[in-house]
C-alpha cells in the first residue's frame, strides 16, 4: 500500500518538475527572442538616424553599415552601438536606455559630418545592413 502512494508521489513529482522546467525554458527562450528583436529595432533606428544626420567627410554616399558592437555598461546602463560604415570609417552611438535618444558618442570629424537639422539623403534606400551578431 505505501509503496504505491510513494510511486504515486514520485510521479506527480517528476511530472511537476517536468512542467515547470518547461515553462521555464520556454519563458527564457521567448525573453531572448524578445531580445534580439529589439536590438534589431534599435539598429535600424540608428540606421535611420545615421541617414538623417551623418554624412561621410569625403561626399562619397553611404553603402553599407555594419554593427560591430551592441552593449549595456552594467554600471551606468548606458548602451553602447558601434558601427562601421562602408567597410572603413567607424562610429559610436549612445543610449541612456534602448529606445531613449540616439548621441553620437564618438567619431571622426574628417570621416563624417553631423547635422543637427535632418539631411535629405536620397541613398538611404540602398545602403546594405549587416546586423550586430551576438555571440
Amino acid at each position: 500500500m505505501m509503496n504505491r502512494r510513494q510511486n504515486k508521489k514520485r510521479k506527480l513529482i517528476v511530472i511537476l518538475l517536468i512542467v515547470l522546467g518547461g515553462i521555464l525554458t520556454m519563458n527564457w527562450l521567448n525573453g531572448e527572442r524578445l531580445k534580439k528583436e529589439k536590438y534589431r529595432q534599435e539598429q535600424d533606428r540608428v540606421v535611420k538616424y545615421i541617414g538623417e544626420h551623418i554624412e561621410l567627410g569625403n561626399g562619397k554616399p553611404i553603402t553599407k553599415i555594419e554593427f560591430i558592437e551592441f552593449q549595456q555598461n552594467l554600471s551606468t546602463g548606458t548602451w553602447r552601438i558601434t558601427a562601421t560604415v562602408n567597410d572603413k570609417y567607424s562610429i559610436v552611438f549612445g543610449e541612456d536606455y534602448l529606445g531613449g535618444e540616439i548621441e553620437t558618442a564618438y567619431y571622426t570629424y574628417k570621416e563624417f559630418k553631423y547635422s543637427d537639422e535632418k539631411i535629405n539623403n536620397s541613398n538611404k534606400d540602398k545602403v546594405e545592413i549587416i546586423y550586430y551578431k551576438e555571440s
